[in-house]
Parts: C-alpha cells; structure tokens; sequence
C-alpha cells in the first residue's frame, strides 16, 4: 500500500514515533550518566561510556529537532519565556557537543563579554539554537571553533565562527531554507534542520540571524535577541 506524502495522517504518525524514541534516549542518557559517576570503571571503559553518552545526547537533539519541526509546521510552537542566565544556557549547550568537538580534535574558544547575564527567553529553544550552530560548526571545521558573546543597550549577540570550507551559495540566507541545507548541500550526516530550526525560534523571539562567510575561510553565523 503507497500512502501519499502530502497525507496529515502520516506526519501525525511520524511525530508520535519521533516521539516515543524520546523515552528510551532518555533512559539511555541517565544509565550512561550514572555509570559515570560510579568509581570503579577503569579509565578506557569511562573514555567509552563518555562516548556512548555524547552519541545518546546528539540522537536526543537530533529528535527534538524533528519535533520541532513538526510543531512549526503545525503552528503549534510555543515559546515560555523566563527570567534566564546567559552563562548558564551557553554553557549547556557547549556540554551538548562536547562529545562532537573532542572526537575530532577541535577547540572551542568561548568569548563572553556581556556584563547583564540575566535576560528574558525561553532556556530550552535557545539552547537548541546554540546547540544547532555549535553541532553545524563542528561539521564544517577542522580545528576550531569561536563562540562570542557581546551586548549593547538594545540586544544580545550570539555568534558562532568556523574556520572551514565556507558556504557555496549565491544568496547564503538559503541555509535558513528548510528545503535547501547545508547537510544536503555538503552531502553529510543529519537532519538538515537545524538552521531552519534556529531561524524560526530566533525570529519567534523577535530576533534575527544571518550568515557570513567566505570560501576556504570559514562561516559566522550571528543571532541578536532583544533586551
């Protein structure tokens, strides 16, 4: 039987998939982080758990990315905006692909210079924001990484340099397309979402993004939200 792909049925029946895998990466994720803080593993055996516990967190973003979706999608995304850290959700997120920068090597450089670290989003989506960049960075660099942090009297800026192989576009906002991501373009690994992701929950905030960059010289990707 061919079930069409324009059918709400079937994307109703994605996302509840989507989301039943939730429980067991979660399940997965608390098992690892247990072992982890247990004193008898030798050094290889918690260098391995370490990894199966990265691996577990990266499949995790990669399904709250694909709900995500499929809530904006159905205009069923909802921000809850809280009185919130900026070191705190910038740390997280760095922890989020940890496992991703040191599998290959690369150094991430944190520059933080806001002074008003208390500010007004949503903890959740902007972490996933951060993450997104972060894990999509990592894809496309071969040593490092720069996250920095400024402020001025209106906003906050986040932005999020590579130094790698640059975008290959006439009009490089077409990363932010659904329909046209870098994964695919670069033909790697992933979802392909997690640009059109952060677009929507930036601007959600009454934010904006946008992307710099140059051939064999690296991207910045930039996001301001407003105080």
């Amino acid at each position: 039987m061919q079930i069409k792909s324009n059918d709400s049925s079937l994307e109703t029946y994605f996302a509840m998939a989507v989301h039943d895998l939730k429980t067991p990466i979660n399940a997965q994720i608390l098992a690892t982080e247990y072992l982890l803080k247990s004193n008898h593993l030798s050094k290889d055996l918690n260098e391995l758990i370490g990894d199966i516990l990265g691996s577990a967190k990266y499949l995790k973003s990669l399904v709250d990315n694909m709900l995500t979706k499929y809530q904006i999608d159905m205009e069923k995304q909802t921000l809850c905006v809280n009185s919130n850290l900026i070191s705190n959700v910038v740390d997280d997120a760095v922890s989020c692909v940890k496992f991703l920068t040191d599998e290959k090597n690369i150094k991430l450089n944190i520059i933080n210079n806001i002074k008003n670290d208390v500010q007004m989003f949503d903890y959740i989506e902007i972490k996933r924001v951060l993450t997104n960049l972060l894990s999509n960075a990592v894809d496309f660099t071969k040593e490092k990484i720069t996250l920095k942090i400024t402020e001025n009297d209106k906003y906050i800026r986040f932005s999020v340099a590579d130094y790698g192989i640059g975008i290959n576009l006439k009009n490089k906002n077409d990363i932010f397309n659904k329909d046209l991501t870098l994964s695919k373009l670069q033909k790697r690994l992933g979802t392909g979402l997690g640009l059109f992701i952060a677009k929507q929950i930036v601007e959600a905030h009454m934010g904006k993004i946008c992307v710099k960059s140059k051939i064999n010289k690296g991207t910045v990707i930039s996001f301001i939200l407003p105080k």
